[in-house]
């Protein structure tokens, strides 16, 4: 406590032994040995505090008394600051509060009432047999719980000198009344109000559900021979675990609710001790209980004559003194009218900084779940009104502006015209130069022109990658057209309905496919492959025109086309310009199929600055040794991977020099720290991670060679117009380190929306309610993120049930909707496969030809990343207490289901067969493939075709493609394959070594 003035030492000694003499728990044994302040000098309040804290935190001898300290200290001439502390272990906070206020009164002159009577919250009031308690306590804690984290750790701190800090802060009157209000009108109690706060804080901080907090609660009478009335000092605490679910939609008035019901469960069995309660829960594994959470507890009664001493002038504060061993405790107690309270953390994990952000988020919290328990806790406010404007101003002061976009195309245009003879596309032995690529696009714009194609009208392109594709992209937006791309791996009833949702007018394409797309009604144009003619007189091509519809998955069972027009477009073409500043003979690859909208970059970024695209063959853009070769081409400056396929290439790749290379981008999905180290090992070349989606652009790039941890590369900052915000329910701004969806905001940046769905469109363009702009409007992504200090973004998941699927964006809500369609009951989970990338996971409920009819009906409608690697039957899917599916109760798929899609095939018949389907066992984690077996039906993937791919090269010296595994994707067929091209390696052999080389390896004796 502060004053305003001198107090005599005589008072403040008189009152500690009082208080000595009156509790025998401050008395070790029956020796009452003299007891008197310590007296210091400060010349600031903030210095009086640091000594009076050292003071108090100083070693305790329980051993010997007295167990209690006093500490006077003089704030330059006007001033004092008096402080109290006891031992834990005999004083808990109730405790602690009695002795303060006692403690006061007596240094103010006033005098204390004779020990009251015993009073019945002294007694016992739990419930039950040991073997009971331990019988509940079991039930209550027997879940599967996340690792435990309170949201101010910090990776860059891990492994720093240890030790323990502490920040206090205070919860001001007006607030303390409002809680107590709320526990009257709510039949609960002030405890349980602060509580449900805390936990809200902690959700909201690591979006977790449950976290075990530990909570003292008073477990027995007092000992004998102390006062056993509401006044009595002493150690009647035990710490109880708890575990409050927090779930997605939860108000705080029935959060209270939760936390009150839990709480006094506790309370009425608290006798155990919580080593005895948490012992064998889990098994050695269980996460510890890291997180303690220490409410007032009643307030004190007055006592008689009590006279503040200071009067106006004097003010409570609460020591910073550090007292858990480990991890977090966050304590509050009674002062003069308000809570005071210390949030107590390891300084090996966290900062000062970011533990008062924690106390502060709680505070603002609290005051608005007081005056609105109805509201949602994802909807409570966490910043103080003059912090949210600060970062509001911040954000949107922090970004470019780019005028003077054009359409898309216009950049090569002009390239085309001033320097006609530079090199526009290499690929494979081909090459064309940008003079007579925007001459054979001029040519094909103007049949697309006579078929009726202009600005707002639509052409799909069916086009591998080759010199052809490029064509056809730069003729349609000629036009002024807006393309909208397809793949040939496609099922036919995707492909019609993106043909008839888009009212395409004509699908450009190619001579090979010409067949497979006689089904789908509509004209086809093919790319010419010579002749060439100049741009049609197109009038009006603007960039408010669609540039783009790129169709993603969809929540209804079909997909959903974004529409873009060419200012969006254009302004990620700007942001690439200027960051990576290409120019003419600097190379590019292309790799990436249409169907990805990083494909129009990969091809516009090169083309628009008259630099060359290096196109990867056609299907081999997961063919690790091509790859390698094109990243070691000269002059290859540039390239783009999915982390996934990233680390593929890694695992996979031979050891070469990119003598070149000096960026290589990644986007798609989180990028693991531990990828980013054998990024750094393998690769010169600065790794650039950018974060956005298909609605907008990329928003937020990182770029380094490592990061602090072992977590994941952070999203980074908001780059060229993007304006980025972290947002509660309410679309407020939340604290840094607090979990929020990602918004976006960009004037001109944003899709126009989603064809033909309004409702959709509304829900994720919304107004934005701190504009830039009059009728600005906010994209709400669906992802979870959260700030640092320091203003970098972090990724923290998914607030649907959206996922990403080897770099593919994936609504297993749409997967369902497809499953469900084939009549059966299912849900679509995404798991860690067996390495720990993502994967779908289809449970049925029904037998296995129930598995076999809907895996048949997905693979009609879905795409290859789409399909589910594993189908598990089921009786019944699992449902919570709410009668919702409870998708955590879903078992782990096993390899008997992995196995059960299995065909009616025989074994492998030969050697060569045999060791191929050893691979297969090994990568796909199945027992004893048929040799009839789909390598994609069994769960393989693009992913794992490269492990058995390099795998058959490396022992068999041969060069087993892409397309050769796609093509025979059997044990059977991938034996004939091999057997090919080893009969090709051998021509040049004699006979005899041939032969002999053909029979080790292949074999003689069918099995």
């Amino acid at each position: 406590m502060r004053l305003a003035g001198a107090i005599p030492a005589e008072h403040v000694d008189s009152a500690l032994r009082t208080l000595v003499d009156r509790h025998p728990a401050l008395r070790a044994g029956d020796d009452r040995p003299p007891v008197r302040a310590h007296e210091e000098d400060a010349r600031t309040e903030e210095e009086a505090l640091e000594r009076a804290e050292a003071h108090a935190g100083a070693g305790w001898d329980l051993t010997a008394g007295p167990l209690l300290r006093g500490c006077r200290v003089r704030i330059g001439g006007d001033a004092t600051l008096l402080t109290l502390a006891a031992p834990r272990s005999v004083c808990d906070e109730s405790s602690m509060t009695v002795l303060w206020s006692e403690f006061r009164t007596l240094c103010a002159g006033g005098t204390l009432p004779e020990a009251p009577a015993a009073d019945p919250r002294r007694a016992p009031r739990t419930v039950g047999t040991p073997e009971q308690q331990h019988a509940y306590w079991r039930s209550r804690l027997d879940a599967d719980l996340p690792l435990p984290r309170f949201g101010i750790e910090s990776p860059e701190r891990a492994g720093g000198p240890g030790g323990r800090g502490a920040v206090a802060f205070t919860v001001p009157a007006e607030v303390r009344d409002a809680v107590e209000e709320l526990a009257r009108r709510s039949a609960t109690a002030a405890d349980s109000v602060l509580l449900a706060a805390f936990l809200t804080t902690l959700h909201r901080y690591v979006r977790e559900e449950q976290t075990l907090v530990g909570v003292p609660v008073e477990s027995r009478a007092a000992p004998s021979g102390t006062n056993a009335g509401p006044d009595a000092v002493g150690n009647f605490v035990n710490t109880a675990p708890l575990l409050v679910p927090v779930e997605r939609g939860l108000r705080f008035g029935e959060l209270l609710e939760l936390a009150h019901t839990t709480l006094e469960e506790a309370r009425r069995r608290a006798d155990l001790p919580l080593a005895e309660v948490l012992a064998g829960r889990g098994g050695p594994g269980a996460p510890a209980l890291r997180v303690q959470f220490v409410p007032p507890g009643p307030a004190p009664q007055r006592t008689a004559g009590r006279v503040p001493h200071g009067g106006a002038g004097a003010r409570e504060l609460p020591l910073r003194v550090t007292s858990a061993a480990a991890g977090v405790s966050f304590r509050l107690a009674h002062a003069e009218g308000a809570w005071t309270g210390v949030l107590e953390y390891d300084t090996a994990e966290a900062g000062a900084s970011a533990a008062r952000g924690w106390a502060e988020s709680f505070t603002v919290l609290l005051a608005h779940a007081a005056a609105c328990p109805e509201t949602r806790v994802e909807a409570l406010r966490m910043l103080p009104a003059d912090r949210l404007d600060r970062t509001v101003a911040a954000i949107n002061s922090g970004f470019e502006t780019y005028p003077g976009l054009r359409p898309v195309h216009r950049a090569f245009e002009e390239v085309a015209r001033s320097r006609p003879d530079l090199v526009a596309v290499e690929s494979g032995t081909r090459s064309i130069r940008y003079g007579e690529l925007d001459r054979r696009a001029g040519l094909l714009a103007h049949r697309l022109v006579a078929q009726g194609l202009g600005p707002e009208r639509t052409a799909g392109v069916l086009v591998e990658r080759s010199v052809d594709l490029i064509v056809a992209l730069l003729a349609i937006w000629k036009t002024g057209a807006a393309m909208v791309p397809l793949d040939p791996r496609m099922p036919d009833r995707r492909m019609a309905f993106i043909a008839g949702d888009a009212r395409l007018t004509t699908i450009v394409t190619q001579e090979r496919f010409r067949t497979r797309l006689a089904g789908q009604r509509l004209p086809l144009t093919t790319v010419p492959t010579e002749g060439g003619a100049d741009t049609p007189a197109v009038p009006g091509v603007r960039t408010e025109n669609t540039a783009y519809i790129y169709y993603t998955s969809g929540s209804t069972g079909q997909p959903k086309g974004v529409v873009l027009d060419h200012r969006t477009a254009a302004v990620r073409l700007e942001w690439l310009g200027r960051r990576y500043r290409l120019g003419a003979g600097d190379r590019v690859v292309h790799k990436t199929p249409l169907i990805f909208d990083v494909a129009v970059w990969e091809i516009l970024g090169p083309l628009s600055a008259g630099a060359t695209l290096l196109l990867a063959d056609p299907e081999a853009e997961s063919d690790v040794a091509h790859l390698s070769k094109l990243l070691a081409t000269e002059n290859t400056v540039f390239t783009h991977f999915v982390p996934s396929m990233l680390d593929a290439y890694l695992r996979h790749a031979p050891a070469a020099e990119y003598p070149s290379l000096r960026w290589v981008q990644l986007s798609g999905e989180v990028v693991p720290a531990r990828l980013l180290e054998r990024f750094a090992g393998h690769f010169s070349a600065e790794c650039h991670n950018l974060y956005g989606q298909t609605e907008t652009s990329e928003v937020a790039a990182w770029e380094g060679r490592a990061v602090a941890g072992d977590g994941s590369v952070p999203l980074g900052r908001q780059i060229g117009i993007y304006r980025l915000f972290v947002l509660d329910e309410a679309l407020r701004p939340v604290p840094p380190g607090v979990t929020g969806e990602l918004c976006v905001a960009g004037v001109g940046g944003l899709a126009r929306g989603y064809l033909g769905r309004p409702g959709t469109t509304a829900e994720r363009f919304v107004p934005h309610p701190y504009p830039v702009t009059p009728g600005e409007r906010l994209y709400r992504t669906g992802d979870l993120a959260s700030f640092d200090e320091d203003g970098l973004l972090t990724y923290r998941g998914r607030a649907d049930e959206q996922t990403k699927i080897r770099g593919c964006r994936v609504e297993t809500g749409e997967v369902e909707a497809v499953l469900s369609q084939g009549g059966a009951d299912c849900a679509v989970v995404t798991r860690p496969d067996e390495e720990g990338a993502a994967e779908l996971v289809a449970y049925v409920v029904g037998d296995r030809s129930t598995v076999e009819a809907l895996a048949a009906h997905a693979e009609e409608h879905l795409p290859g990343y789409m399909l589910p690697s594993v189908y598990v039957a089921l009786d019944a899917l699992p449902l919570g207490p709410s009668g919702k599916l409870d998708r955590r109760s879903l078992p782990a798929p096993t390899a008997a289901d992995r196995a059960a899609r299995r065909t009616v095939s025989e074994p492998p018949l030969t050697a060569l067969e045999q060791r191929i389907a050893e691979l297969w066992q090994s990568v796909l984690r199945i027992d004893r493939p048929g040799r009839d077996d789909n390598f994609f039906t069994m769960g393989g993937n693009s992913l794992k075709s490269l492990q058995i791919l390099n795998r058959i090269n490396a022992a068999f010296h041969i060069k087993f493609t892409v397309r050769d595994f796609f093509a025979g994707p059997t044990i059977s067929q991938m034996a004939a394959t091999v057997e090919r091209l080893l009969r090709e390696m051998t021509a040049a052999m004699s006979e005899d070594d041939a032969a002999g080389l053909l029979a080790e390896l292949k074999g003689t004796q069918a099995r």
